[in-house]
């Protein structure tokens, strides 16, 4: 479920309105040269969506933000703290990392909850 509103806030949402504002921007944009309409016209899509599209897009990733990196986040502090109680941890060179990370189910999903920090960081 968290993949298909992930795909929907960041790729089909976002082009929802260029076949109608393509065509309204198009017929604007016949009076200037053909190098700026084409340039002008592949980013300023997402600035011409329409309030609901933006308001859509908003509620989609606050969701993933907030259900999906949360959940990730409160998994992973649960399981970091369990480690480090229980001393249950693997020591490369001069850093501990808890044990859960050795599996690769552990450190995937740190890898996926960085990923969704940084997105969060670039909106």
């Amino acid at each position: 479920f968290t993949l298909i509103v992930f795909i929907c806030s960041q790729a089909i949402m976002n082009h929802l309105s260029m076949g109608s504002g393509s065509g309204s921007g198009s017929a604007s944009n016949d009076s200037s040269p053909d190098s700026s309409s084409a340039s002008s016209s592949e980013y300023s899509h997402t600035v011409d969506l329409p309030l609901e599209v933006r308001v859509a897009i908003f509620v989609c990733r606050c969701f993933i933000y907030i259900c999906s990196m949360g959940q990730w986040v409160v998994y992973h502090a649960k399981y970091s703290m369990k480690d480090f109680r229980n001393k249950a941890i693997v020591h490369y060179g001069r850093c501990a990392i808890p044990e859960y990370l050795c599996a690769w189910q552990g450190w995937s999903s740190l890898l996926l909850t960085i990923f969704l920090f940084s997105m969060l960081a670039m909106e």
